[in-house]
């Protein structure tokens, strides 16, 4: 009864909101983009129309409008991504896709693999500021074939901003809890090349008296540009370094935590045409220091980690008059030493083919394979098949069934303490997913409506028998998921004639589990969220004050349900942009991850320079 309450109420807030304003102001452009070009869940670049599996696309213009700061509190406002903050503002957050875990759920930056070998805790750890990206594109579903690896329940990749003039930017923020957010930024553009920088710092005193909630961020990214028609090459670099207080991020019982985490990512590669031979090689360095202090009987435990990724791809693109034909391979190196977990390595070969097959104007048909080979367990195989229909001008139906797998962390095989225990004899998770759906896309209006199944064995979680107190990590579970996930989002400019609306949206995901865990109890593995509603409004008081209002509802297979709404309120004039955001507007009381509480209100205000 109380779920039923709340989705009604978000519904009809979202939308009797537009219904009485429909007829007030001026819209100010276009918020949205019809079809665009996406790059995540296939090498091969396709319109958002023909994409064979469920992929969201977030755009500039949707960041810019948000109230958020970080990259997770933009995903939050995704129905279908589940993520979990333990403390909001980009401090850390586990984001997991339609019920997978955060370990099973893939993170790259302009396609490069960034998720963390050490503690899937770490994959948000990105050294890019938000003003760096310009889209955000989520595959809801496998990614074996194309990534390899931890793509079980999907993938989400950040693609970053490049830059075509000169310019020069600031933005300053300051709230509650002591907060302050500053950042300047620049590009430069010289004939055929380009360079951009951006530095920032966020900072708060903490949400909690007395509590070890504060946090003090600090992220530098630079990414340089040399093209010419045919062919592009760029460089990237990014550090970011956290400083946060951990307060019952891990434990309950000895609630008193700190963290600090550093993180560098260093990636250079290119994109190259060739005789109609499209071809992306890359490389990239990635390094993690991870310092975790615990308080227990007043004596601070501390644990030291270093990780460094080293890892190279290539991708060719060929077409033919049998289709378009994609192979690629890559290799990595993951490497750890830590004052818990020991000196490790693993070694990571991969091989991937992929084809579209054409036989209609209509029909696409899919088929791909990765063949992956890791130092601890050999070779194995992924394959996957999909499809895309056109049944109409509007309506397109799709459909995939594609194998993925998971290797354990290094912190699931080795890490030890009285309470938690690892486990070195773990092997792989595997899973069998299926999905088919139906998506339609006018002019001002879209929906897209899919059934997706998941059947993965060997399942990893921090599993205990009842009654007893220490945590130790096994393949403990079958587990089944199936739901179902409907979106509509509609801009009622031309439909309505409305000059105030520009953009509505709503979407749900139902989620349920059958699990076999062995008469276990589960740390992590089944704590999903069942039922999923989100929805957004975008409002154009005038050509420039702009009101954005987002609301969303999650109820967890054990845990209490809970609303929260975040709204943010722009004013542009010349080259300034002032600025109000609320997050958790209505001071709701809840948890997203373990026993971490989250903050109540939180009040932002601050200004946009652009020169």
């Amino acid at each position: 009864m109380r779920l039923t309450v709340k989705v009604v109420l978000i519904a009809s807030a979202l939308f009797l909101s537009a219904a009485s304003l429909l007829t007030a102001g001026e819209n100010n452009g276009r918020y949205f983009e019809l079809d665009p070009v996406v790059v995540t869940g296939s090498r091969i670049p396709h319109q958002l129309s023909n994409a064979a599996q469920s992929v969201a696309v977030i755009s500039r213009e949707e960041i810019s409008a948000a109230p958020a700061d970080s990259i997770t509190d933009v995903l939050k406002h995704v129905v279908g991504v589940d993520v979990r903050h333990r403390s909001p503002h980009g401090v850390q957050a586990d984001v997991g896709i339609r019920g997978s875990s955060f370990e099973q759920t893939l993170i790259l930056v302009d396609g490069v693999n960034v998720s963390d070998p050490q503690t899937g805790h770490h994959n948000m750890d990105l050294p890019v500021n938000l003003n760096d990206v310009e889209r955000i594109e989520i595959l809801k579903g496998p990614g074996a074939t194309i990534y390899g690896p931890n793509a079980m329940g999907g993938v989400i990749n950040v693609i970053t901003r490049d830059v075509d003039k000169n310019a020069l930017g600031a933005e300053v923020k300051f709230g509650q809890y002591g907060f302050y957010d500053v950042e300047a930024r620049g590009a430069l553009v010289s004939g055929q090349a380009s360079s951009r920088l951006s530095a920032n710092r966020r900072y708060s005193s903490g949400h909690i008296k007395e509590k070890d909630t504060d946090f003090d961020i600090k992220t530098l990214n630079y990414k340089g540009t040399l093209k010419n028609e045919t062919n592009q090459f760029h460089l990237q670099m990014g550090y970011a370094d956290k400083d946060f207080g951990a307060y019952k991020f891990y434990s309950d019982a000895y609630p008193d935590q700190r963290e600090k985490t550093e993180s560098f990512l260093l990636s250079t590669g290119a994109d190259l045409d060739i005789s109609d031979v499209q071809i992306a090689p890359k490389l990239h360095w990635r390094h993690h220091d991870d310092e975790y202090k615990i308080k227990i009987n007043n004596t601070w435990n501390v644990n030291k980690h270093w990780t460094d990724v080293l890892g190279m791809q290539v991708n060719a693109r060929i077409p033919s008059f049998l289709g378009d034909t994609a192979v690629g391979a890559e290799a990595a190196l993951e490497a750890l030493k830590s004052s818990n977990l020991g000196d490790r390595d693993r070694r990571r070969q991969a091989l991937f083919v992929e084809h579209k097959l054409y036989p209609s104007e209509k029909l696409t048909l899919g088929i791909g394979a990765a063949g992956v080979h890791y130092s601890d367990w050999g070779w194995k195989g992924w394959p996957g098949a999909d499809f895309n229909m056109e049944l109409s001008a509007d309506v397109n139906w799709f459909g995939s069934l594609k194998k993925s797998f998971r290797v354990p962390t290094f912190t699931e095989l080795y890490y030890s303490t009285p309470a938690n225990q690892g486990n070195p004899e773990l092997k792989p998770e595997k899973a069998w997913t299926y999905e088919t759906g139906m998506r339609w896309q006018a002019e001002r209006a879209g929906a897209d409506l899919s059934l997706f199944y998941r059947d993965a064995e060997d399942v990893i979680d921090w599993s205990r028998p009842p009654g007893q107190t220490t945590w130790t990590v096994r393949n403990i579970a079958r587990i089944s998921a199936r739901g179902a996930e409907l979106g509509v989002h509609y801009h009622p400019e031309s439909l309505l004639n409305s000059k105030f609306v520009s953009a509505l949206n709503i979407a749900y995901t139902y989620l349920d589990l059958d699990r076999d865990t062995q008469a276990m109890e589960s740390k992590y593995a089944l704590d999903h969220l069942r039922h999923q509603l989100h929805g957004s409004i975008k409002m154009d008081w005038s050509d420039r004050l702009t009101h954005t209002v987002y609301g969303r509802y999650g109820k967890r297979i054990a845990a209490d349900d809970y609303t929260v709404v975040d709204t943010r309120i722009t004013y542009a004039f010349q080259r300034f942009r002032i600025f109000l955001e609320a997050t958790n507007l209505f001071n709701e009381t809840y948890t997203e991850s373990g026993f971490a509480p989250m903050p109540g209100r939180w009040l932002i205000g601050g200004v946009t320079f652009n020169l």
